[in-house]
Parts: C-alpha cells; sequence; structure tokens
C-alpha cells in the first residue's frame, strides 16, 4: 500500500470544507493507492461525554472510542465518491484494484487483536499508525485542522522526532511515539482544509506541514 490517510475527527466541524477534502482523495484515488482511516469527530467526543458523567471503565471507553472512529468512517465513505468501507486488511488492495477508494472501518479489526492500552492516551492517531504497519505502508499522511505541529513559541516545526513528541503536547496523541518507533515510512502532518497540500504530501511534493521522523 502506497499510503494511509487519516482523516481527523476536527474537520468534521467544517462540513462543507470536510465533502471537499473528500472530492480531491477519491480523485486521487485513480492514480494514487492509499486507505483512509478515520479520526473520531464528534462520535468521540460523545464517548468522552459519557466517560466522564458515567464514570465509565477505560476499557469501555475505549472500545466505544474505537467504535466512534467506525461511525465516522461510514460517514466519510458515504460523502466521498467512489469510497466503500472495509473491514479487513486484506480488503483495502482488493477493493482498490476494482478501482475504489478503500475506507477502513476499525472495530472488527481491533477486536480479533487490540494491542493497545485502553486509554485515552491512544486515539485514532496511534491506531492509524498501526494499520499502516499491517498494510506496509510507505507513508502515513495526518490530516488535521492545523497545518502541523508548533513549537513552545507556536512556531510550525518542519520536522520534529519522536523525541520531542514525547517531551512535549502537541495535536497528536502522547502513545504516538510508542507504537511508531523505528517504521520505515515517512509520516506527514497535514491540514486538511488545504486539499491541495494533503495531495501534494500523497505526491512527495514540498508543502506547508510537519515531517514526523520515525527512525
Amino acid at each position: 500500500m502506497e499510503a494511509v490517510v487519516k482523516v481527523g475527527g476536527s474537520l468534521s466541524r467544517r462540513p462543507t470544507a470536510l465533502k471537499r477534502l473528500c472530492l480531491r482523495l477519491s480523485a486521487l484515488a485513480s492514480n494514487y493507492e492509499f486507505v483512509i482511516v478515520p479520526g473520531g469527530g464528534s462520535f468521540a467526543d460523545s464517548v468522552r461525554m459519557c466517560y466522564r458523567v458515567f464514570r465509565l471503565s477505560e476499557l469501555a471507553a475505549h472500545k466505544m472510542a474505537i467504535l466512534a472512529m467506525s461511525q465516522y468512517g461510514l460517514l466519510i465513505a458515504d460523502i466521498t465518491p467512489r469510497a466503500i468501507p472495509v473491514y479487513a486488511i486484506e480488503e483495502c488492495l482488493v477493493v482498490h484494484r476494482k478501482g475504489f477508494l478503500p475506507v477502513l472501518i476499525p472495530h472488527r479489526l481491533l477486536e480479533l487483536k487490540d494491542p493497545f492500552p485502553p486509554s485515552w492516551d491512544v486515539t485514532s492517531d496511534s491506531i492509524s499508525v498501526y494499520i499502516a504497519r499491517l498494510l506496509k505502508a510507505k507513508k502515513l499522511i495526518l490530516v488535521k485542522d492545523v497545518d502541523g505541529i508548533y513549537d513552545e513559541q507556536g512556531r510550525l516545526m518542519k520536522t520534529v522526532d519522536l523525541d520531542w513528541l514525547r517531551r512535549n503536547r502537541s495535536c497528536l496523541d502522547s502513545y504516538f511515539p510508542e507504537v511508531a518507533e523505528g517504521l520505515a515510512m515517512r509520516c506527514y502532518v497535514v491540514n486538511g482544509f488545504k486539499p491541495q497540500r494533503v495531495e501534494e504530501a500523497l505526491r512527495d511534493i514540498e508543502t506547508i506541514c510537519t515531517e514526523v521522523l520515525l527512525s
């Protein structure tokens, strides 16, 4: 697989912009082999609210958050032309070869084997790394609602390594460095409200983003 494109849940707060991104991804799928992995969006926000109100266990909240990703994935698949929801790693290549864009709905995959601790430290960021590893993807593009990762002075960083992520807060979850350590793929954090930048990252064209150095 050429790439995994994780579409962040925060993009759903601007429906028109999300639809524009999905149209661009649909067009790109005819020339590039990639799979979409969903974030959690407002579905995950509901889980966080229930976690606080009902004092849910970490395990229950973790499983519910994964189901939130699946719900958002079904939404993305429905608004993206020629996209098809898939539920297993082996389906991704099959669907792409048939000329469609696979959107991985992750809950069944993670029911079979979930390598993550039940914690809010784990979000769709870390899960997308795991999926990229299973797919042997060459590239992981994390599509967010920001231009990339910023330093303490609010300046966009062109590159960042995993040690920096361990020491500092960012738009990536805190478990990300543990699951991404040593992987032989390129990783970018890109603004999804600027679909051209997502395309440029996919095409290996220099763009405004942050590259996360995994090794």
